[in-house]
């Protein structure tokens, strides 16, 4: 699979069986399930070798991804299932405007073995920080880990 540097929005058709709502599930080297809690914190994170493809089966957040030096706002919520794919060295981060944690899958694609750095958040660079604020809502809630 060639790489793509954008992130890409996908549908998430399904099938009713009975009680359930059936999803077809993602190609994926690893599934992972994430708990995304309220935070003010402003961060980002940055994979090296894999591409996220995120979907939130429990509340909401806003992904913010970095593209052309601009943060854009993906609203992803567990009434509206989506797909977004994330491809490696594109800088994203979460915003979960609720009360309780998001639940989200992240279905990976692995494309060389994981760097430890991948995991590692990064505080948002001081001239992405009014925007980031702007997106946020309430700049005065928010924890600059840079000082920004």
């Amino acid at each position: 699979m060639a790489q793509r540097h954008y992130v890409e929005i996908l549908p998430s058709p399904g099938v009713r069986a009975g009680l359930a709502f059936l999803r077809e599930p993602l190609c994926s080297d690893e599934t992972q399930i994430a708990e995304v809690a309220t935070c003010s914190r402003a961060e980002l994170y940055c994979h090296r070798h894999q591409t996220d493809q995120l979907m939130v089966l429990r509340g909401g957040i806003d992904l913010i991804v970095l593209q052309n030096r601009r943060l854009r706002r993906i609203a992803l919520r567990e009434d509206e299932p989506t797909w977004v794919r994330i491809p490696p060295g594109v800088p994203h981060g979460a915003i979960n405007r609720g009360t309780a944690p998001a639940i989200v899958v992240n279905a990976v694609l692995r494309h060389r073995p994981s760097d430890g750095r991948d995991y590692q958040s990064r505080p948002v660079p001081a001239a992405l920080a009014a925007a980031w604020a702007q997106l946020y809502g309430d700049p005065s809630q928010l924890d600059w880990a840079d000082g920004a």
